[in-house]
């Protein structure tokens, strides 16, 4: 299956390309996830370009208006950003509030003005900045290496600087504000580790183990999320402990759901329909999960029919089952039981598990 360079850099960016009838659909859980954290996804209200440039808005539209017709992909990245409800999916804050909701809150002196449905305000705050910084990376990812006669994009190229630099310090102010010092570190750590993902990329044109799949899924999608969640249970005053039990439940959800949907990619009747945008779904074939488990020669070409193998995919089904298995005993062991962000968690891990089992799409 051949993939436009456009999609190509949208799937390896966090993107995910959707085949229609071939991959999960996760959005009626993201809609649950909406109503249980009492407010639509922060993408929502990111994407607001007042909210995010106030006075700069106008230029930014007279730049964005010349790059019309130049197959920019920083293009397509804000058409998909722009639309409502957006093709890529919004998942990163709703799986930080879920599991803030589902840590609770301590006993301490908070202004019940400042908690709504169980989350703090600045929790909510946290989870807005963490899409700010995701999209500002997306920016800065969607920089193309110019040729000849092609300084028409070379506009783009500027605009995807100067908006991913103005997005990371916007978080990087706001983050200060907190006045928590521990909160600032963690997420610059992640914000470091994003920007390690983009070497990875370049030195690992393909993945010859799954400690290479963990390594490259960790740093470009999983860690960010994660530290948030971390981030989220420092602004409560959270023990060391618990905050890390919280970072470790979003990686392995996170790392099930990539595994899974990949795994649906290969093992389902493709569909010859145009490809869309939504959660996750097909990646570039040598950086997929099921490639990093088979057994291939260094220069061995490997074909997308030939990852639709059962042997191979049954092998991913049981890796992606112990991921899964370990985001379970995680969230039954150490957060609360009558939350309704445990019981959605629950049943995400759930659904992953018993669409292995029965070798289908959930």
């Amino acid at each position: 299956m051949r993939l436009s360079p456009v999609v190509r850099f949208l799937s390896s960016n966090g993107f995910y390309v959707h085949i229609k009838n071939t991959t999960p659909n996760w959005q009626p859980l993201l809609s649950e996830g909406e109503k249980i954290i009492g407010y639509p996804s922060s993408l929502r209200s990111l994407v607001n370009l007042k909210y995010l440039f106030n006075e700069e808005v106008s230029t930014l539209i007279g730049y964005l208006r010349k790059l019309v017709g130049t197959q920019h992909p920083l293009l397509k990245l804000a058409t998909n950003m722009l639309e409502s409800p957006p093709k890529a999916a919004h998942s990163r804050s709703v799986l930080l509030l879920l599991i803030s909701k589902a840590a609770g809150i301590p006993q301490k002196n908070y202004q019940e003005d400042m908690i709504k449905h169980g989350i703090h305000e600045h929790q909510r705050q946290l989870a807005e900045l963490i899409e700010m910084i995701h999209l500002g990376i997306l920016g800065h990812r969607g920089i193309v290496d110019l040729k000849e006669n092609q300084s028409d994009l070379e506009q783009g190229n500027k605009i995807a600087v100067l908006g991913g630099d103005y997005l990371l310090s916007q978080a990087c102010g706001k983050l200060a504000e907190f006045r928590k010092p521990k909160v600032v570190e963690t997420i610059g750590n992640a914000i470091a580790e994003l920007c390690k993902a983009d070497f990875y990329l370049k030195e690992k044109q393909s993945l010859s183990s799954i400690t290479e799949w963990y390594q490259l899924t960790a740093l470009s999608v999983a860690n960010l999320v994660a530290s948030g969640c971390r981030a989220s249970l420092q602004l409560v005053d959270h023990a060391p402990s618990f905050q890390d039990q919280a970072y470790y439940l979003c990686r392995h959800i996170i790392f099930s759901c990539i595994m899974y949907n990949e795994i649906s990619q290969y093992s389902s009747v493709f569909s010859k329909d145009a490809p869309s945008l939504t959660l996750y779904g097909t990646v570039p074939i040598n950086r997929s999960f099921p490639y990093s488990l088979m057994t291939k020669s260094n220069d061995e070409t490997v074909t997308f029919e030939q990852l639709n193998n059962d042997k191979l995919l049954d092998d991913c089904r049981e890796q992606c089952f112990k991921e899964s298995s370990k985001a379970l005993t995680l969230l039954e062991a150490n957060f609360d039981q009558k939350s309704s962000a445990t019981a959605l968690l629950r049943s995400i891990i759930q659904r992953i598990q018993e669409g292995l089992s029965s070798k289908t799409v959930i």
